[in-house]
Formats: C-alpha cells, structure tokens, sequence
C-alpha cells in the first residue's frame, strides 16, 4: 500500500439510511394526522354551532361549485356529492389549522422519541467536542 492510502473498510459499511421502523411510523403520521384534523374539525365547528361561537356566514351553508365545472361528465357525481355537504367551508378551513397543530405536536414528541432511542449524535470520525474554558471578561 502507498504513503497515502488508508483502508476504509470498516468505517465505510455505516448505515447511511434509517431503520425501517422510522419510516414506517412516518408513513402512517402521514396518513393519519390529515384524518384526525378533519375528525377534530368536524367536532369543532359543530361543537362552535352549538355554543354560538362566531364563525363568518361564508363558511356556513352548502358550497357552490360553478356551472362550467357540471359539463364534465366525469365530475358530475363527485361535485353533487360535494354541494351535498353542510359547512364545508368551514371544516376545510379548520382542517388545515388543526392539521398544523396536530402535526407540530407530532413533529417535537417524533423528534424527542428519536433523540432518545435514535443513534448516538457522534460516531468514531467525530472529533470530539472542544474542552475550551472562557474566563469572565472584567474591564
């Protein structure tokens, strides 16, 4: 072997993706905090109704969709079936606050989870972190 090559052998068969757990618990976030937020919007907005807290008259009622959207023949049913919904407005517009909400409570406990039970932050090819004591400044 030359002056200037090293063997790399053991510290290169690292793994460089996460467990597949982590992306499991991922992928299920993913699909259940978007139903979890219009499950607490629909119970907001109708716990909101009933307690007569003020929400604006746009977003109560039935939605209208356009006329030219109805010469689609393909949209037909699912635009009926969307006009048929009371306060959509409404559960759309809370949806997607809860849905931030919901989400970043999930993002810091995923976070900690992972500080806790993920890989260590430092591996072998770390330097290790400076040992520096800074004196008081006094003028």
């Amino acid at each position: 072997m030359g002056k200037y090559v090293r063997e790399t052998t053991s510290l290169d068969n690292r793994v460089k993706q996460p467990h597949p757990v982590w992306r499991g618990i991922g992928c299920l976030v993913l699909l259940i905090i978007p139903v979890i937020s219009y499950a607490l919007a629909v119970l907001l907005v109708g716990y909101a109704l009933q307690t007569g807290f003020a929400i604006p008259v746009q977003l109560l009622g039935y939605p209208v969709m356009p006329v030219w959207l109805f010469k689609v023949p393909g949209l037909i049913g699912l635009l009926n079936w969307i006009q048929s919904q009371p306060n959509l407005y409404a559960y759309l517009i809370t949806t997607l606050f809860t849905l931030l909400f919901v989400s970043g409570v999930f993002s810091v406990f995923y976070a900690v989870t992972y500080r806790i039970i993920g890989p260590s932050r430092y591996t072998r090819l770390d330097a290790p972190p400076p040992k520096i004591k800074v004196k008081k400044y006094r003028r």
